[in-house]
């Protein structure tokens, strides 16, 4: 199956970005980083700050990860990129196969499509954060050839 990058149209973002305000909020709950009562307004406030003009932020890219000939939208890819960085250093800031399309290899695929185009601009080095509650994608990036940098830990008393 054929797998593409295809950049957010803009019409596509306020449903993208509701989105990734809700699941964003749900994970840092989750993780124990946030109280409910707050993880949306600090999810909302985060996106907006990283995204000031939307899908078109300066150095920053959203994909809609498609498949088929039809070219459905079965994920998204957010990443930042500033050339000035002297590490020439990719950020991914949200990466996302819908659940019923996991596991069929569209997120090895879409990662090795990434990889060429932070390298055709001229990117050196990507990184990512994941909750580390996330077992499937920590499993994805391992095998993509991620390796951990650095490590958060804590405990409930």
């Amino acid at each position: 199956m054929t797998i593409l990058l295809k950049y957010m149209a803009e019409k596509d973002f306020p449903m993208y970005q509701k989105a990734l305000v809700s699941e964003y909020a749900e994970e840092k709950i989750k993780a124990g980083t946030w109280a409910k009562e707050e993880a949306l307004e600090k999810a909302k406030e985060q996106i907006e700050k990283l995204l000031p003009q939307g899908a078109q932020s300066d150095c920053h890219y959203l994909f809609n990860i498609a498949k088929g000939a039809n070219e459905e939208t079965i994920g998204y890819l957010w990443y930042h990129l500033d050339l000035n960085n002297p590490l020439k250093e990719a950020f991914i800031y949200d990466f996302v196969i819908n659940e019923k399309e996991q596991g069929k290899g569209y997120g090895t695929k879409a990662l090795s499509l990434l990889d060429d185009h932070v390298q055709a601009q001229g990117g050196k080095k990507i990184t990512l954060h994941v909750f580390a509650h996330n077992e499937k994608a920590i499993h994805l990036y391992k095998k993509m050839r991620f390796q951990t940098r650095d490590l958060v830990m804590s405990k409930e008393l």
